[in-house]
């Protein structure tokens, strides 16, 4: 059987990102290879199988690769290591590995505008690389600026589709996004102010802010504090399926990543895709997000809204409330426009990619 090994440096996060990883290990099984995931404990499987409602149980871990992985070594090193495998999946952390596998391949989640690393020898690295994989077309502009358009792939993320359902609709907005200071900021302090907006002009919604922490409670402390005396709940770190609950009966899904940001100065401040705006729409949640990013790839002009500010989300919000049909066929188109992001065009990809 042919040998894959899948490293992710940032796979404890448990985002977006690390479910298309992980995801593609299970396409890579698929297609007849024995997967070993790079990492530090077998713990981090169950913690994905809870998180993304996904059997990873194929899947094997391995503490040996991923220290190889993460920890400098020699040439020599990296050489008898990475040459066992007949292909390697490395997420970038925006530097290019020297890999040795028979196939290797790249991929790129984060937009960097200058890569890490001096470029007589990222030329170097990147002649044993194989295909350079994005998860964007946005991504993907952004980094042929830097490395050669001939070995491009773009692989758009994977969103289980099938298994979401629309259920009878409440009056809730839901925002699904990681809680984080990071450079990538999902502004949920924007949507409470766009929530404020909504409440002066219409009533009875609710405002749901969902998505992982790690660690920063204090950025959970102020959005509550900024979000008092309003009809808004904050969950972080829900599993799977109180997520897919959520998704049924909002009717809206807003996301403020990108916000007041330059995307030509600073592409990775903005989304880089949109995974959890895809869950959303084939859960029957129209969208209204920030036109910034991969976000504009994903929307469509009868599936969802691209918008300048939180004062836009808010007025389009209540103008599509108070138009029936139109927010039926927003829903529609939305529903229908998930489905060139499903599990399954996913892993047809992944076919033509070997």
């Amino acid at each position: 059987m042919k040998k894959a090994l899948i490293f992710d440096p940032y796979l404890d996060t448990l985002g977006g990102g690390e479910r298309y990883t992980l995801s593609f290990a299970l396409g890579l099984i698929q297609n007849g290879y024995d997967v070993e995931v790079a990492w530090s404990g077998p713990e981090i499987l169950s913690k994905a199988t809870s998180r993304f409602g996904m059997d990873f149980s194929q899947l094997s871990i391995s503490s040996e690769a991923y220290k190889l992985c993460s920890q400098k070594s020699s040439l020599l090193d990296r050489f008898l290591f990475t040459k066992k495998f007949d292909l390697i999946f490395w997420v970038s952390d925006g530097s290019i590995p020297m890999l040795f596998s028979k196939s290797n391949l790249v991929h790129f989640q984060v937009p960097f505008r200058h890569l890490g690393g001096n470029w007589m020898v990222n030329s170097l690295k990147s002649l044993f690389v194989s295909k350079f994989v994005y998860n964007s077309e946005f991504t993907k502009n952004v980094l042929e600026r830097n490395l050669r358009k001939q070995k491009s792939f773009l692989l758009y993320p994977p969103v289980d589709v099938s298994s979401m359902t629309v259920g009878s609709k409440d009056k809730l907005i839901l925002s699904v996004a990681r809680f984080s200071s990071t450079m990538q900021s999902k502004r949920q302090d924007i949507l409470i102010e766009a929530f404020r907006d909504l409440c002066t002009k219409i009533s009875g919604y609710k405002l749901i802010l969902v998505g992982g922490l790690a660690g920063e409670i204090k950025i959970i402390d102020d959005l509550r504090s900024q979000a008092k005396n309003l009809p808004i709940e904050i969950i972080p770190n829900p599993d799977f399926a109180k997520l897919k609950e959520l998704y049924s009966r909002s009717q809206f899904f807003w996301h403020a990543a990108g916000y007041d940001v330059d995307e030509e100065k600073n592409p990775e401040r903005v989304e880089h895709f949109g995974m959890t705006t895809v869950e959303a729409m084939s859960a029957g949640c129209i969208p209204l997000v920030i036109a910034k990013g991969g976000q504009k790839e994903v929307i469509t002009s009868d599936a969802g809204v691209l918008c300048a500010d939180q004062r836009e989300i808010a007025e389009k919000t209540i103008e599509i409330i108070n138009d029936p049909d139109k927010y039926a066929q927003m829903v529609s188109s939305s529903i229908a426009r998930s489905k060139d992001f499903s599990l399954s065009k996913f892993y047809d990809k992944i076919k033509l990619l070997l």
